[in-house]
């Protein structure tokens, strides 16, 4: 085997990982490979001589097959080339970002994007508005409120006695004292309600909600404009690790409502 790094490992597998698939871990023999992948004996050659070279295939009495190297590599290939797709699945909502926004990139691993559509510009809204209303625990932060959002958070707090703390921009809470006073009283009034005031800007609108198929991260990006730029969906276990964390961080900094108007 060649000493070589990183860079050239995956490299190779990106350019023969065609070849690392279909060798496994039996033994394959090269016209076998030929067959299966519809491609020429000369390219075979030059993939499997570049492979074994590498370490990630070797030559046995049945043909060539995949090292336990080559395994390895090829699973965290493919794990990166799915991460690399999500991120351009999201690359959109992503444009909408400045670089130094707290974001993990586990949030577009295996992702749901939904985004507004001529006919349907509330698409996203509606898609967080739902998992809400999923929900038997909901913790959120966000810089804008939509009034579907609030029928939701009412019923669901009101009428299922679902938990929710929530942390806003303060024009936000403004907002919801001022035109929603009697659904936020009524929603506080139950003891299952927090809302504090963000201690800053806030980028984006994110949620993480339980639910009866397990815990789920929304996530709503906006345009400079202030209009919605899309939604982005995950339940992956990560995903929702790192949500919580940036909720509890965030929500740790907040000030409590009762703190509106004071001086």
């Amino acid at each position: 085997m060649t000493d070589s790094d990183p860079d050239e490992i995956m490299a190779a597998v990106a350019r023969r990982g065609d070849v690392l698939e279909v060798v496994g871990g039996d033994g394959t023999r090269k016209r076998d490979l030929v067959a299966s992948l519809d491609i020429s004996r000369s390219t075979v050659d030059r993939a499997v001589r570049e492979l074994e070279g590498t370490g990630l295939v070797e030559r046995t009495t049945d043909g060539y097959r995949r090292t336990l190297a080559g395994e390895l590599a090829l699973r965290e290939y493919r794990r990166f080339a799915d991460h690399v797709a999500g991120v351009l699945e999201c690359r959109p909502l992503l444009a909408e970002l400045p670089p130094d926004t707290p974001f993990d990139g586990a949030l577009v691993d295996g992702c749901e994007v939904v985004r507004p559509t001529r006919h349907s510009p509330n698409r996203p809204v509606t898609r967080l508005t739902d998992l809400v209303r999923r929900a038997r625990d909901v913790r959120a932060f966000g810089p804008a409120v939509f009034p579907q959002q609030v029928d939701a958070y009412h019923e669901s707090i009101v009428d299922r006695g679902m938990e929710a703390e929530i942390l806003l921009a303060e024009a936000v809470v403004e907002r919801l004292v001022s035109s929603y006073s009697r659904a936020l009283s009524e929603a506080l009034d139950t003891g299952k309600l927090a809302v504090r005031v963000a201690d800053g800007p806030l980028p984006y609108s994110l949620t993480v909600a339980e639910t009866a198929d397990g815990p789920a991260v929304g996530l709503l990006v906006y345009a400079d404009g202030g209009s919605v730029s899309g939604y982005l969906g995950n339940d992956g276990p990560e995903a929702v690790r790192w949500a919580e964390r940036e909720f509890e961080r965030r929500w740790d900094r907040g000030r409590p409502l009762s703190g509106i108007g004071e001086s």
